[in-house]
């Protein structure tokens, strides 16, 4: 049985977060769920409507969803093809970045995560338990947290679990606000060869807890959660060139890069969708 399998789509909280044009793309990310779950090819990544599997898809679809909302994901697309997409999307006026994967089995996870888990969170920090994450107020403080430190969050619905199976975690302080957080869940469907891996991300940590080693405590947490709780076989995260410190922190938690894939969101615009 695939994870997708166990949800029931009545059971919804929505929240969307963003602009105007973020908002609309998650609305019509949550409309086309089942879209999402059922077609070959497809997967959600999150934000918007994706593929791991182009050519199962279809060109024709993909192009005429970049036209109308102006960005679309690849996801765990073998390296020999990115050339070829990136020129497929040129032809049609359309730009593509791409992020490196990091991955690991599941058994490979665990140890390396225990012992950071293991030493605990600082004084005066706890983590948010899963019965407030029912709780919308603490789902727009973890969306605000998110935000301010330069991450595009999620829905609700996602980040609550109500979507998919997913892991969310967040630390909050004495005063009960959020100050940290890390997301995985499971975006591939039971036609994809990656039905079984989950992606982890929105890792985000304020300034003012900066130093404390949260990030790859909070990035641990989730990895480790989606290997115990959502039962993934192997997880992965994205990160740029360019960003040595989250290289280094999921290195921590386990994850090794994988020459054999990428992943990328193509938009009509100049700078990236998100960092």
């Amino acid at each position: 049985m695939h994870p997708f399998d166990n949800l029931s789509g009545s059971d919804v909280m929505n929240q969307f977060y963003g602009s105007p044009d973020q908002v609309r793309l998650q609305r019509k990310l949550h409309e086309r769920v089942d879209w999402t779950r059922n077609t070959p090819g497809a997967c959600n990544p999150g934000r918007f409507l994706g593929t791991d599997d182009p050519d199962a898809l279809g060109w024709d679809f993909i192009v005429e969803t970049l036209r109308e909302d102006g960005a679309f994901g690849f996801r765990m697309i073998p390296i020999d093809q990115c050339a070829d997409i990136q020129a497929n999307l040129g032809e049609h006026g359309f730009r593509i970045d791409f992020w490196d994967v990091f991955s690991a089995d599941a058994q490979e996870i665990i140890p390396c995560c225990g012992p950071l888990i293991d030493a605990g969170l600082p004084e005066g920090l706890s983590l948010v338990t899963k019965d407030e994450l029912a709780d919308q107020a603490v789902i727009a403080a973890i969306q605000s947290c998110m935000d301010r430190n330069g991450i595009v969050p999620f829905s609700g619905d996602m980040l609550s679990g109500r979507m998919c199976p997913s892991s969310m975690i967040a630390i909050k302080d004495r005063d009960e606000a959020i100050v940290a957080t890390a997301y995985g869940y499971f975006l591939h469907n039971q036609h994809s060869s990656h039905a079984s891996n989950a992606w982890g991300g929105l890792v985000a940590v304020d300034a003012a807890q900066r130093g404390k080693r949260l990030g790859v405590l909070v990035n641990a947490l989730m990895v480790s959660s989606c290997v115990k709780d959502l039962e993934a076989s192997r997880v992965h995260e994205l990160v740029s060139e360019a960003n040595e410190p989250s290289r280094r922190m999921v290195q921590r938690c386990g994850l090794q890069p994988d020459p054999t894939v990428r992943s990328g969101i193509a938009t009509r615009g100049k700078d990236r969708f998100t960092r």
